[in-house]
């Protein structure tokens, strides 16, 4: 049925209300929220995807950005504005906004721009919520191929055509000669400065894939891939995951594999030796 532009953005698939009832925080309907305002994200960025409507520009720091994203971010300020009036407010393209309560939301409505502007259905929306500075709750959704992932540091589940599934991980058995290694691209090292590491850990992997962006940090929570490295990354490109991989028992570490949150080089994984094979090779490389 076709929606008249008056009518307000559809819920998304994502179900996040009832996924913590253990936490004390004073939620006050934020984590139902997260699934309305990834609805209002797709109601802007998935008909332009499928009408191709995804011409984009190249900013000064060389990434790419697209009306779709401009438009989409923009709402979802306007809805959390109207909603959640004194919360902070942190998205790629447009200067942060100071709240008065202790919750901020770190928005990215086309992480994967690159995929986007090429067509390519591997981006997804982001989403953050952080109390006291800390990530406690995060939602990811795909919405060109119907996968997600939602939850908060004490639950967390995979989305798959809007039905949840549990996430069942365990320490890594295998060793760097035997994993699946994902990252978003080589261009991203040489961003970052970090261009010389990457042929030493495609020489040591099993396999290095391009699975990048929030993807590939899907299929690691989907038990799919073996880890993740990334050279660049910025607070709402992996503070929606903090959360999550806490509830999973994922480990997140920078690249001297040390937690922090958020992580601006970052590997994530299963754990075991495998995480201490990536980091021995990255950490020469670490910035300060």
């Amino acid at each position: 049925m076709r929606r008249s532009k008056s009518d307000p953005p559809s819920r998304t698939t994502v179900p996040v209300s009832e996924l913590d009832k253990t936490s004390e925080l004073p939620w006050n309907g934020r984590l139902g929220a997260m699934g309305e305002l990834l609805g209002v994200a797709k109601s802007h960025t998935l008909p332009s995807f499928l009408t191709g409507r995804c011409e984009a520009a190249t900013k000064s720091d060389g990434t790419l950005v697209t009306k779709a994203d401009q438009a989409a971010e923009s709402a979802m300020r306007h809805w959390l504005q109207q909603n959640f009036p004194n919360d902070g407010i942190v998205g790629e393209e447009e200067p942060p906004q100071s709240g008065q309560s202790k919750w901020t939301w770190l928005i990215d409505p086309i992480d994967g721009t690159a995929s986007f502007h090429h067509q390519v259905p591997l981006w997804g929306t982001l989403i953050a919520l952080r109390h006291n500075g800390r990530p406690v709750a995060g939602a990811c959704e795909l919405p060109a191929i119907g996968l997600g992932a939602t939850g908060t540091c004490h639950e967390a589940h995979l989305v798959v055509e809007g039905r949840q599934q549990g996430i069942l991980t365990r320490a890594s058995p295998c060793r760097l000669e035997e994993a699946t290694l994902v990252t978003t691209g080589w261009d991203y090292f040489r961003m970052a400065g970090a261009e010389a590491v990457y042929p030493e850990l495609a020489n040591k992997a099993a396999r290095t894939k391009g699975w990048g962006d929030c993807y590939g940090l899907w299929l690691l929570l989907a038990g799919r891939v073996d880890v993740v490295v990334e050279p660049h990354l910025h607070p709402w490109d992996i503070e929606w995951l903090v959360p999550l991989a806490e509830a999973a028992g994922l480990k997140v570490t920078n690249w001297r594999g040390e937690k922090c949150d958020p992580p601006r080089q970052c590997v994530a994984s299963h754990g075991g030796p495998l995480h201490d094979d990536v980091t021995k090779i990255l950490k020469p490389h670490a910035r300060a």
